[in-house]
């Protein structure tokens, strides 16, 4: 939440997004306007901007496209991003280049708004990208003790063993803090 807090759009918006969902970042840098269903509060994710050409294509997986839930505080977040800083374009990209043609580079993203805001918060970068919210959001469900089943679906694991082989070391730490609160 701290990077998130101190990030400057349209970085801040970027960033809850991929906390709140777990998107991957090709996915996030490919969403359109039209892919924000806010009646329904859903996220569709249907596909990914390459890193190297930032072509729009299919995303990772057939697993990977569905529709993520919206909450209300990145609801609120995505609103107010599209009516004080998003510039309408033909192509409707969320989170396009200065022209509005293409999307950002992953590239960009980490280097021009992501590192600075965790130098500027004490937090080393290296090795460091769009990914940890992945996996910050993967742990925060697991420590939430949401079922194995939601976090599937949350990350669009085709297969819960790539679920588990992922996060085992989070879920075996979840289940012996769990345990120590039992013992006392």
């Amino acid at each position: 939440m701290q990077i998130i807090e101190a990030a400057k759009e349209p970085f801040k918006t970027l960033f809850a997004l991929a906390w709140n969902t777990g998107m991957r970042a090709g996915e996030i840098l490919a969403l359109t306007v039209d892919d924000l269903i806010f009646n329904d509060k859903e996220i569709r994710v249907n596909k990914s901007a390459d890193d190297l050409t930032r072509l729009v294509r299919q995303p990772k997986t057939k697993g990977s496209v569905a529709k993520l839930p919206m909450s209300s505080t990145l609801e609120s977040g995505l609103q107010n991003y599209l009516a004080t800083q998003w510039k309408p374009s033909a192509n409707k990209i969320l989170f396009p280049v200065r022209s509005g043609k293409r999307p950002r580079s992953r590239r960009n993203v980490v280097n021009v708004g992501l590192h600075p805001v965790l130098r500027k918060l004490g937090i080393p970068t290296a090795n460091t990208g769009l990914h940890a919210f992945r996996h910050g959001l993967a742990t925060a469900l697991v420590e939430a003790s949401a079922p194995i089943s939601v976090l599937q679906t949350q990350m669009r694991h085709a297969d819960v063993a790539t679920t588990l082989r992922i996060y085992t070391h989070v879920i075996q730490k979840s289940q012996r803090d769990a345990m120590e609160g039992i013992g006392q």
